[in-house]
Order: C-alpha cells, then structure tokens, then sequence
C-alpha cells in the first residue's frame, strides 16, 4: 500500500465553504491544472487524464460535513484503486486543509509513481486552495 499524506495547505474560508467546494467541484470543468485534461462531470463525481496518459475516475464515498471528505480513486491503466481524503480543521476564520492517499499500488511500481503521485496532489491543492478562495 502506497501512503502520500500532502503538507497542510491554510484556506481563507470556513470549514463549510471548504466542505461544500470539496463535495461539489466535479461538477464543472476544472481548468488550469498543468497535465490534466479530457474531463468529465458525472453526478457523483468525475473523470480526466492526467499527463496525457494516465486516465482516473473519482466517485465520492465519504462525508463528513465541515470535517472530512473522500473519494474512491480507480485508474485505468495500470489499474489501480486508491482512497483520496480531504480533512478540514478549522482554525478562526480560516480552514487548514490536509490530503491523504491510501493507493493499492505493487510494491515494485511505488518508486516509479509516487514522485508523480506527489507532484499531482501538491498541484492538485493549490488549485482546490485557489478555487476554494475565488468561490
């Protein structure tokens, strides 16, 4: 099991609007997010590609409101399956926002992706941190 815990990222939100933007961003296209494209919105969550390559579909499975989100991640090829969590603290009238990644990734293909893996979620936060600003 592959385990990537991203640095805690400081939102200028409360806890319910990171909480809503976290349950709802599927549901419009995400732009400017370098290496990701062909997305897709379905009702209980998404589907894109990212670099070109590697096509991922997210399904929401957890919530927890004001506190905790997840989603079950499934990529395609190589077929992985991975849990993706969101957890929200709030901290006045800020929010400290923390992903973790639990993939069941073979033992011999961690080395090879989790630089990516981790390169992804730190881009990854910082557009869900800007979109959760700009909202």
């Amino acid at each position: 099991m592959l385990h990537i815990n991203s640095p805690e990222e400081t939102i200028s939100a409360s806890p319910e609007k990171v909480y809503q933007v976290l349950t709802r961003f599927f549901e419009r296209p995400v732009e400017d997010i370098p290496g990701l494209s062909n997305w897709e919105s379905f009702a209980d969550g998404c589907r894109f590609t990212v670099y070109d390559h590697i096509t991922c579909r997210l399904t929401l499975r957890e919530q927890q409101p004001n506190s905790h989100v997840a989603y079950h991640a499934e990529v395609e090829t190589p077929h992985i399956t991975a849990t993706a969590g969101f957890d929200i603290v709030p901290k006045g009238a800020e929010s400290i926002l923390q992903a973790k990644m639990d993939a069941d990734v073979p033992f011999l293909l961690q080395g090879m992706i989790k630089g990516v893996v981790n390169q992804f979620m730190g881009t990854a936060m910082q557009y869900l941190k800007k979109a959760i600003e700009n909202s």
